[in-house]
């Protein structure tokens, strides 16, 4: 048993006296707060509702400490694994957050479930949209960097099964099968901390199938850092069984960690988001070329625009016209597209759509008219677009420099070792550029100058210096939450 006192980070960050950090069948990690003026408070341990052990921290911790983390060894039972593992007060009998949860097997091939999967899992961990008719992939809009976030979490972690957590109309028999044959659940990265966010049965699900939760670069979204977003008590109840049952929620950055805090949600930890590590590489080599030398460059779109993404739509779409327009100009160019219907009109070549795509792109000013030449020079003959993950990661190989609108189209080629530049519209860009060092400009710097007035060495140099502390970062947050992988 050790008693290692935590950091500052974690324990800014340590609000329950008691708190369980991780459970395996071997071991039990719990992290212990001393009230000012007060005494460490003992601990009763529990495996199967019969008490195992009290233990006493201030036996353990030197120093004048007032946080610590206890490792405690777990007997081998005699029936196997234990349906369940509690830590009280011993002195008020005041159950620590994560209790009655079912520890993880250690080593041993771990079964999970995920809450909001963005696209259908084939190959174990690659993932691709879901097979529809033609007409129904033209009509319906989805973010193809969801799907991006998904492979990629998929990517770190080490499962032998993963399946879909139903969460709109599960059955009594799905919740006995999720609560008997799974080890965890992980709610993947995206914008899922916003006020309308609906999570229809999942919190009945969770508080019937006792198994850990991991949250894995979630964030929130804004336009601008100045928006307040107050949850409804449905979310906030959601987050809450999320952070009692893991070390902390993985946020993407500093924005979405303080959105969570400013509703009562203290456990947070800022790691960015799984993407730009979906290589598995950390001595991944990015590539900082002479400007001389690129050619081939992709400029990856967001026409998608409301008040959550920025504050002057209008103004949006204008910077983003004229960086495309720049970006054209200067090097051999790509436009990748993340889910438009309009884009996939054009990409999957249907005559029809195509036409209800322009009349719409002149309708917005996107297009100068139905003639524009170099707009649809662009659109012919320059437009990348795909349905699987896999296929972006071999365009993505062959490209020079990445800029963009797309965060989820710069992150995916750096984690190949390409430069890339992010533009700076809405939190979401500009906390993930800060949390990985990304560099990121402001709209009118691509609009005026294209990608040689935004690219500079120097910053691309710090990315790359960094790129290995940033990767440690993830690995470390999975493995202080217990979560299985393989980075």
């Amino acid at each position: 048993m050790n008693a290692p006192v935590l950091n500052a980070e974690i324990a800014a960050a340590a609000v329950p006296a008691i708190k369980i950090v991780r459970a395996t069948t071997n071991l039990l990690v719990v992290a212990v707060t001393r009230r000012p003026g007060a005494e460490w408070p003992a601990l009763t341990v529990r495996l199967d509702g019969q008490d195992y052990a009290t233990i006493r921290p201030a036996a353990l911790v030197s120093g004048d400490a007032v946080e610590a983390e206890l490792t405690i060894p777990l007997p081998q039972l005699p029936n196997g694994r234990p349906r369940s593992l509690a830590v009280l007060d011993a002195a008020t009998g005041t159950l620590a957050p994560g209790s009655n949860l079912r520890p993880l097997k250690a080593g041993a091939k771990l079964r999970g479930l995920v809450i909001y999967p963005a696209g259908e899992v084939y190959q174990h961990d690659c993932v691709r949209w879901y097979r529809a008719p033609m007409e129904k992939l033209l009509a319906d809009y989805f973010n193809i960097g969801d799907m991006i976030v998904y492979d990629s979490t998929l990517k770190l972690l080490d499962y032998v099964h993963l399946e879909p957590m139903k969460i709109m109309n599960p059955t009594e028999a799905d919740i006995e099968r999720y609560a008997s044959d799974f080890d965890f659940a992980i709610v993947r990265g995206s914008n899922f901390i916003h006020e309308t966010m609906e999570w229809f049965r999942a919190i009945e699900v969770l508080e019937k199938v006792k198994i850990p939760v991991y949250a894995i670069g979630v964030g929130a979204q804004a336009s601008t850092r100045k928006s307040s977003i107050k949850l409804s008590d449905t979310s906030r109840r959601f987050w809450s069984i999320v952070a009692d049952r893991s070390a902390a929620i993985g946020v993407r950055g500093a924005f979405s960690a303080e959105t969570l805090r400013q509703n009562g949600i203290r456990n947070v930890e800022v790691v960015g988001c799984p993407t730009m590590f979906r290589t598995r590489n950390r001595d991944l080599k990015i590539r900082v070329p002479d400007q001389r030398d690129i050619r081939k460059v992709a400029f990856s779109l967001r026409r998608e625009q409301d008040h959550t993404y920025t504050a002057d739509p209008q103004a949006y779409l204008r910077n983003q016209k004229a960086a495309l327009l720049k970006v054209d100009e200067q090097s051999d160019m790509v436009m990748s597209a993340h889910g438009e219907q309009e884009e996939k009109a054009f990409f999957l070549r249907d005559p029809a759509a195509k036409e209800k795509a322009v009349a719409e792109f002149v309708r917005t000013g996107w297009w100068s008219g139905p003639d524009d030449a170099v707009m649809r020079r662009i659109y012919e003959k320059q437009l990348f677009s795909f349905f699987e993950v896999e296929s972006y990661d071999r365009f993505s190989q062959g490209l020079d420099l990445a800029v963009g609108y797309r965060v989820h189209g710069v992150l995916p080629a750096i984690a190949h070792g390409v430069p890339g530049v992010l533009v700076a519209y809405d939190t979401r860009s500009q906390e993930l550029a800060e949390t990985l060092n990304v560099p990121v400009v402001p709209e009118a710097a691509l609009a005026e100058g294209g990608w040689r007035a935004v690219y500079q060495e120097g910053a691309l140099n710090a990315l790359a210096k960094t790129y290995a502390q940033s990767y440690d970062r993830m690995r470390i947050f999975l493995e202080r939450n217990g979560a299985p992988h393989r980075m």
